[in-house]
C-alpha cells in the first residue's frame, strides 16, 4: 500500500499449501531499490525464509498436479511483430 509518498511491500502465505503448518508475513517499509510491489520486494524474502523453514523441518514441497491441462497463451500482436 501507499502512505504519505512512501510504500509498504508485503507478502503473506502458508506452507505447505496442501497441509499448512507455517504462516509467514513479510513487511518491508519504504523499499528503496526502485521497486515497491510485494511480488518484487517481499515475495523473494518470503520464499527464502519459508524455504529455509521447510528444509530445516524436513518437509517435502507439494508435488505439482500431473493431470492438469496446461495451456500456452500468446499475444498475437507481439507474435506478428517478432517475425517481421
Amino acid at each position: 500500500g501507499r502512505y504519505v509518498n512512501k510504500y509498504i511491500a508485503y507478502t503473506a502465505g502458508v506452507a505447505p499449501a496442501s497441509h499448512p503448518r507455517f504462516a509467514l508475513v513479510v513487511v518491508i517499509n519504504d523499499p528503496q531499490a526502485g521497486k515497491y510491489y510485494g511480488g518484487a520486494v517481499s515475495a523473494p524474502v518470503f520464499g527464502a525464509i519459508m524455504g529455509g523453514v521447510l528444509r530445516t523441518m524436513n518437509i517435502e514441497p507439494d508435488a505439482l498436479p500431473t493431470n492438469d491441462k496446461n495451456e500456452l497463451v500468446t499475444n498475437r500482436s507481439e507474435e506478428s511483430s517478432d517475425r517481421s
